[in-house]
């Protein structure tokens, strides 16, 4: 065997490339059907949630600004007359008690008697009513309309505290629903009665004397008495 040298043929492989049009045309065909006009949908769609929300926005900035303004008209002489309705009630009641004391002068008991009944004027005591109804809720609203209903002749063999004991409940009431304060209307009674031992009795009459007629006109007992 001769020594030959074997030369292999070289093959030359050219690989066709696509032009730029054919890459296009390619593309185009891989798109799906309808793939623009979803495209367009969707974007639309977007525009239209965006400016929904705008429009959203714009309304709550509205409606919060007039929040801060109704804020600040309340605001504005909220703590003063707030105040000035705790200090009727509870000098009314307070008075109701102590003008009468035995160890107070005579020109004393005049003055504080004299001072008691200039509150309970008919003028005074409805513009304090109408006031603590600007502040108060539901159960304030009850108490001042149980109170008017309890001054009809047909209640007029009630127990004797049983407008003083109204008075307190429309403290217990307000301390509730404007500061959130619980305190019943006969813990009120025996802070602010100072013959307290005296009274206990009727305290307690004018307490159920109470319930049983809220629960007549409501169909439910009151918290505030307990």
């Amino acid at each position: 065997m001769s020594n030959q040298k074997l030369e292999k043929s070289k093959t030359t492989v050219q690989v066709k490339q696509d032009s730029p049009s054919e890459k296009e045309k390619k593309v185009k065909i891989m798109e799906f059907p309808g793939e623009n006009i979803a495209a367009t949908i969707a974007e639309k769609v977007s525009d239209i949630v965006i400016a929904k929300m705008n429009i959203n926005e714009e309304k709550r900035n509205r409606e919060f600004t007039y929040q801060l303004k109704e804020l600040e008209f309340y605001k504005s002489g909220y703590d003063k007359e707030l105040r000035a309705l705790f200090d009727y009630w509870t000098d009314l009641v307070w008075l109701a008690q102590f003008k009468d004391n035995e160890l107070l002068s005579e020109q004393e008991r005049k003055r504080y008697n004299k001072q008691f009944d200039d509150m309970i004027k008919i003028d005074k005591i409805a513009k304090n009513k109408i006031n603590t109804i600007k502040y108060g809720g539901k159960e304030t609203g009850r108490v001042l309309a149980l109170q008017s209903k309890l001054q009809q002749a047909k209640y007029k063999d009630q127990p004797t505290l049983v407008i003083v004991y109204m008075w307190c409940s429309v403290i217990a009431v307000l301390k509730k629903e404007i500061l959130g304060q619980f305190i019943s209307t006969t813990d009120i009674m025996q802070i602010l009665i100072t013959n307290l031992d005296d009274n206990m009795e009727e305290i307690k009459k004018a307490k159920e004397y109470i319930k049983k007629v809220y629960k007549e006109t409501y169909k439910e007992e009151p918290y505030w008495t307990e």
